[in-house]
């Protein structure tokens, strides 16, 4: 484990199993000490007028307050604090994005998920460079992958896997949580069931009719591109000079 950071965290939460939980997980990356916690919002008003937070973990759904309103506070008290929005609702996870926060993560909260919240603060709080291995999960324990290293990442109806360079690994994560973990390493959806490292893309071609795309990889790889991803792929692709 790295050294954990000094830097003060707040987690609002109105359920004390989600926000014990919660704390236990934060603690493996930052000192326990500076975690506070805070179950509605008086308590959350009373403690952002006193201490001065670098990072919030905030509910989406209480009974007094949720948790737009609270980053709407947030923004007036304390400016430089960044948050995460935590709900056990993932629909709620588009709207979030409106507020440009650093994280969304879904409850329970994972430890290993958090390694990617923490990732992110410390490049855009310039605290240290960013990891060169991720650390994911699989049937045989954790194990730490070189972002460099994946083509590609796949999803059929039974498994996940990360396409590497030299070994491919199945693990026990959902498409929708790797994409979040490696969206700083150039890893982008391109179909409901794959996601596509930028960095080993060679062309795109479009198929025979014309309704859908293909794309190329370095190694001769062949993965399929949806229509409603292509836009994006295109714009991405093209700023780095990739070849039609």
């Amino acid at each position: 484990m790295t050294e954990k950071r000094a830097i003060n965290v707040l987690i609002v939460d109105d359920n004390a199993a989600a926000i014990a939980q919660a704390q236990q997980n934060i603690a493996f990356y930052v000192e326990e000490q500076r975690i506070y916690r805070a179950t509605n919002a008086v308590e959350m008003m009373r403690m952002l007028s006193t201490i001065p937070m670098d990072l919030a973990f905030l509910d989406m759904e209480m009974p007094d307050i949720d948790g737009f309103s609270i980053a709407d506070y947030l923004a007036k008290v304390q400016p430089k604090t960044r948050y995460v929005f935590l709900t056990g609702h993932t629909d709620l996870g588009a709207k979030s994005y409106e507020y440009e926060p650093l994280d969304f993560l879904c409850k329970p909260v994972n430890v290993l998920r958090l390694q990617k919240t923490f990732e992110r603060f410390d490049r855009v709080n310039g605290a240290r460079p960013a990891q060169e291995k991720i650390a994911v999960e699989t049937g045989d324990g954790l194990i730490l992958i070189p972002p460099q290293e994946i083509r590609y990442i796949s999803r059929d109806s039974r498994k996940t896997v990360i396409n590497c360079a030299d070994k491919n690994y199945v693990v026990k994560m959902t498409l929708a949580e790797l994409e979040i973990m490696f969206t700083d390493y150039h890893l982008i959806r391109c179909h409901q069931s794959f996601l596509l490292a930028l960095d080993h893309v060679a062309s795109v071609e479009k198929a025979t009719f014309g309704r859908t795309y293909s794309a190329v990889l370095d190694t001769g790889d062949v993965i399929p591109v949806s229509r409603g991803h292509y836009p994006v792929l295109w714009e991405r692709l093209t700023e780095k000079g990739v070849i039609y």
